[in-house]
C-alpha cells in the first residue's frame, strides 16, 4: 500500500506526517482526521479547517505538479490565512537504502 507524505505549511509553521492508504483521496481524509483532532497544527481553528476541507476536496482536489511524478499541491483558505499542503507519494522500501547510504557517507 502506498505511503503519502503530507507537508503542511500554516502561519509560518511546517508540519509533516505520513499516511498509508490505498490512494490519494483516502490518504487526504486520513490527514484531515489527524489535523481536525486538534493540537497538531498550532493556531489552527479545527472547525473552520474541517469545513474548508469538506467544501474544497471534491471541487478543488489536490493538483498534480507538472513534470514531477507523485507530487500534489492543495490549498485551503481559512479566513485570512492560507494552509498550503504538499503531498508526495513516498516509496518506503527505498528509505532504508538511502538512509544507509547517507550514514556510510558520513563515516567515510
Amino acid at each position: 500500500m502506498p505511503t503519502f507524505t503530507f507537508i503542511t505549511d500554516f502561519q509560518g509553521g511546517t508540519y509533516i506526517c505520513q499516511k498509508e492508504a490505498t490512494d490519494l483521496h483516502a490518504a487526504c481524509f486520513m490527514w484531515k482526521d489527524e489535523i481536525a483532532s486538534g493540537g497538531y497544527v498550532q493556531h489552527l481553528n479545527t472547525t473552520a479547517f474541517s469545513r474548508a476541507f469538506d467544501a474544497d476536496i471534491e471541487e478543488l482536489p489536490p493538483v498534480a505538479i507538472d513534470e514531477v511524478s507523485n507530487v500534489w499541491l492543495f490549498h485551503l483558505m481559512l479566513g485570512d490565512d492560507m494552509l498550503n499542503l504538499h503531498i508526495v507519494q513516498t516509496e518506503m522500501s527505498a528509505v532504508p537504502v538511502a538512509v544507509n547510504a547517507l550514514a556510510d557517507a558520513g563515516n567515510a
